[in-house]
Protein backbone atom coordinates (compact mmCIF):
# COMPACT_ATOMS: atom_id res chain seq x y z
CA UNK A 1 0.00 0.00 0.00
CA UNK A 2 2.91 2.33 0.70
CA UNK A 3 4.12 1.86 -2.85
CA UNK A 4 0.67 2.75 -4.21
CA UNK A 5 0.62 5.79 -1.92
CA UNK A 6 3.96 6.95 -3.33
CA UNK A 7 2.75 6.39 -6.89
CA UNK A 8 -0.41 8.36 -6.20
CA UNK A 9 1.65 11.12 -4.60
CA UNK A 10 3.96 11.23 -7.64
CA UNK A 11 0.95 11.35 -9.97
CA UNK A 12 -0.59 14.19 -7.95
CA UNK A 13 2.67 16.13 -8.05
CA UNK A 14 2.96 15.56 -11.79
CA UNK A 15 -0.61 16.82 -12.28
CA UNK A 16 0.15 19.90 -10.17
CA UNK A 17 3.26 20.46 -12.23
CA UNK A 18 1.35 20.27 -15.50
CA UNK A 19 -1.35 22.62 -14.24
CA UNK A 20 1.24 25.09 -13.01
CA UNK A 21 3.11 24.90 -16.30
CA UNK A 22 -0.07 25.65 -18.24
CA UNK A 23 -0.88 28.57 -15.91
CA UNK A 24 2.63 29.96 -16.21
CA UNK A 25 2.64 29.51 -19.97
CA UNK A 26 -0.43 31.76 -20.10
CA UNK A 27 1.52 34.41 -18.20
CA UNK A 28 4.80 33.88 -20.02
CA UNK A 29 6.72 32.34 -17.11
CA UNK A 30 8.87 29.24 -17.29
CA UNK A 31 7.70 26.20 -15.38
CA UNK A 32 9.38 24.73 -12.34
CA UNK A 33 9.97 20.99 -12.02
CA UNK A 34 7.70 19.28 -9.47
CA UNK A 35 8.94 19.06 -5.94
CA UNK A 36 9.23 15.55 -4.53
CA UNK A 37 9.17 15.39 -0.77
CA UNK A 38 10.78 12.45 1.00
CA UNK A 39 8.35 12.30 3.93
CA UNK A 40 5.08 12.48 2.04
CA UNK A 41 3.16 10.73 4.80
CA UNK A 42 4.69 12.95 7.47
CA UNK A 43 2.75 16.20 8.05
CA UNK A 44 5.97 18.09 8.69
CA UNK A 45 7.33 16.84 5.40
CA UNK A 46 4.21 18.01 3.56
CA UNK A 47 4.41 21.45 5.11
CA UNK A 48 8.12 21.61 4.43
CA UNK A 49 7.45 20.53 0.84
CA UNK A 50 4.81 23.22 0.35
CA UNK A 51 7.06 25.87 1.84
CA UNK A 52 9.97 24.72 -0.28
CA UNK A 53 7.72 24.62 -3.35
CA UNK A 54 6.58 28.19 -2.63
CA UNK A 55 10.20 29.26 -2.11
CA UNK A 56 11.14 27.58 -5.36
CA UNK A 57 8.29 29.30 -7.18
CA UNK A 58 9.27 32.62 -5.65
CA UNK A 59 12.91 32.19 -6.65
CA UNK A 60 11.88 31.28 -10.19
CA UNK A 61 9.61 34.32 -10.29
CA UNK A 62 12.45 36.50 -9.00
CA UNK A 63 14.82 35.14 -11.64
CA UNK A 64 12.27 35.74 -14.37
CA UNK A 65 11.65 39.26 -13.11
CA UNK A 66 15.39 39.91 -13.00
CA UNK A 67 15.71 38.65 -16.57
CA UNK A 68 12.75 40.77 -17.69
CA UNK A 69 14.22 43.90 -16.12
CA UNK A 70 17.62 43.24 -17.68
CA UNK A 71 15.94 42.83 -21.04
CA UNK A 72 14.02 46.09 -20.51
CA UNK A 73 17.27 47.89 -19.63
CA UNK A 74 18.87 46.52 -22.78
CA UNK A 75 15.90 47.66 -24.89
CA UNK A 76 16.03 51.09 -23.27
CA UNK A 77 19.74 51.40 -24.06
CA UNK A 78 19.12 50.38 -27.65
CA UNK A 79 16.33 52.93 -27.90
CA UNK A 80 18.59 55.65 -26.49
CA UNK A 81 21.31 54.77 -29.00
CA UNK A 82 18.77 54.81 -31.83
CA UNK A 83 17.47 58.22 -30.75
CA UNK A 84 21.03 59.59 -30.51
CA UNK A 85 21.80 58.30 -34.00
CA UNK A 86 18.61 59.86 -35.35
CA UNK A 87 19.50 63.19 -33.72
CA UNK A 88 23.02 63.01 -35.15
CA UNK A 89 21.67 62.25 -38.62
CA UNK A 90 19.16 65.11 -38.37
CA UNK A 91 21.92 67.47 -37.24
CA UNK A 92 24.14 66.38 -40.16
CA UNK A 93 21.33 66.94 -42.67
CA UNK A 94 20.69 70.38 -41.19
CA UNK A 95 24.41 71.25 -41.36
CA UNK A 96 24.55 70.10 -44.98
CA UNK A 97 21.50 72.19 -45.85
CA UNK A 98 22.96 75.24 -44.10
CA UNK A 99 26.29 74.78 -45.92
CA UNK A 100 24.39 74.56 -49.20
CA UNK A 101 22.49 77.75 -48.42
CA UNK A 102 25.68 79.49 -47.33
CA UNK A 103 27.39 78.49 -50.58
CA UNK A 104 24.45 79.84 -52.56
CA UNK A 105 24.47 83.11 -50.61
CA UNK A 106 28.22 83.53 -51.15
CA UNK A 107 27.79 82.99 -54.88
CA UNK A 108 24.96 85.53 -54.95
CA UNK A 109 27.09 88.00 -52.99
CA UNK A 110 29.96 87.53 -55.43
CA UNK A 111 27.57 88.14 -58.34
CA UNK A 112 26.26 91.30 -56.73
CA UNK A 113 29.75 92.50 -55.91
CA UNK A 114 30.82 91.72 -59.46
CA UNK A 115 27.94 93.69 -60.94
CA UNK A 116 28.69 96.55 -58.51
CA UNK A 117 32.32 96.57 -59.68
CA UNK A 118 31.21 96.63 -63.29
CA UNK A 119 28.85 99.52 -62.55
CA UNK A 120 31.54 101.36 -60.62
CA UNK A 121 34.04 100.70 -63.37
CA UNK A 122 31.66 102.02 -66.01
CA UNK A 123 30.83 105.07 -63.88
CA UNK A 124 34.50 105.54 -63.14
CA UNK A 125 35.43 105.33 -66.81
CA UNK A 126 32.70 107.79 -67.71
CA UNK A 127 33.92 110.16 -65.05
CA UNK A 128 37.51 109.69 -66.09
CA UNK A 129 36.59 110.41 -69.71
CA UNK A 130 34.83 113.60 -68.61
CA UNK A 131 37.91 114.57 -66.66
CA UNK A 132 40.11 113.89 -69.63
CA UNK A 133 37.78 116.01 -71.78
CA UNK A 134 37.86 118.84 -69.28
CA UNK A 135 41.62 118.54 -69.09
CA UNK A 136 41.71 119.15 -72.81
CA UNK A 137 39.25 122.01 -72.57
CA UNK A 138 36.74 120.46 -74.92
CA UNK A 139 34.12 119.60 -72.31
CA UNK A 140 33.06 123.24 -71.83
CA UNK A 141 33.05 123.89 -75.55
CA UNK A 142 30.92 120.82 -76.14
CA UNK A 143 28.44 121.94 -73.53
CA UNK A 144 28.16 125.47 -74.87
CA UNK A 145 28.01 124.25 -78.40
CA UNK A 146 25.20 121.85 -77.47
CA UNK A 147 23.25 124.60 -75.75
CA UNK A 148 23.57 127.02 -78.64
CA UNK A 149 22.74 124.50 -81.29
CA UNK A 150 19.70 123.39 -79.32
CA UNK A 151 18.55 126.97 -78.83
CA UNK A 152 18.91 127.73 -82.53
CA UNK A 153 16.59 124.97 -83.53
Amino acid sequence: MEINGCNIQVLLQAAEFLERREREAEHGYASVPPFYSKGASDKRGKQKGKKSDADSTRSVHNELEKHRRAQLRQCLEQLKQQKLQEQDERAERLKDRLRWEQRGLRMRLEQLQGSERIRNDSLGSAMSSERSDSDRGTATNTHTHTHTSFAQR
